[in-house]
């Protein structure tokens, strides 16, 4: 009983600091000392441009910091290749809770693509998971909120295998409601190194091993395209 009343408390509270993600600004201006920004000046442009709660505060705190380790949290910035983290970890309960920007040059050498990911994890179960995207323009250094540049969203049905999923759990992945939705979401995780957008189901419980199917979606230029890896 216990569990599951804090479970109700950390979505709760994680629903909330979603909600503050979708309403974050549609066009922010990246403020950089020496007029090339690199990824420190976009997230803390980006959190000084929000309403964002004070998980959202202390990723821009602890970015401007450097790559460092204080207790439970975590930080990673690396301007060589766009990218920063700020994640949180609970080890009495396994929860976790990461911030992650980072930034791609589009093929017209005139534009970037930037994404702002935030997860959090209570053991292998998904309690939230929310993905933004803005395109930047390097001569206006303003980036302006836009559509997810997906070619497809991912959908329940597409973690099933034909041959090794059940001709039930199928249908159920055809037609599973919002109430149910929450088992099948996909948690993403934003390139360090390298241009794809890594795409996993949330929870372990919900799949058998043979019927996961692991996704990316690749980088080509100005957006992204799904790529199933077997």
């Amino acid at each position: 009983m216990k569990k599951k009343i804090y479970r109700l408390i950390v979505f709760l509270v994680m629903l909330a600091s979603a909600q503050g993600m979708m309403a974050q600004p549609s066009s922010v201006k990246i403020s950089s000392g020496n007029g090339t920004p690199n990824i420190k000046d976009f997230v803390v442009s980006f959190v000084k441009a929000s309403d964002g709660d004070d998980f959202l505060n202390s990723f821009g705190t602890a970015v401007k910091k450097g790559t460092h380790i204080f207790m439970d949290t975590e930080t990673v910035c690396d301007p060589k290749n766009g990218y920063a983290s700020y994640q949180q970890l609970s080890g009495y309960d396994g929860t976790v809770t990461k911030y992650e920007m980072c930034y791609w040059n589009c093929a017209n050498k005139k534009e970037k693509i930037v994404a702002i990911n935030l997860l959090t994890l209570d053991g292998e179960s998904l309690d939230e998971s929310y993905l933004l995207f803005y395109r930047y323009n390097n001569a206006t250094h303003v980036m302006k909120l836009i559509d997810a540049p997906f070619n497809k969203e991912i959908r329940p049905i597409d973690w099933t295998k034909k041959g090794r999923t059940s001709p039930e759990r199928i249908e159920y992945a055809r037609t599973v409601g919002n109430e149910d939705a929450n088992a099948w979401a996909p948690v993403y995780t934003l390139p360090r190194v390298g241009k794809n957008i890594e795409v996993r189901i949330a929870d372990g419980e919900q799949l058998q091993l043979s019927e996961r199917q692991n996704y990316v979606y690749e980088w080509n230029g100005n957006g992204f395209t799904l790529k199933k890896i077997d």
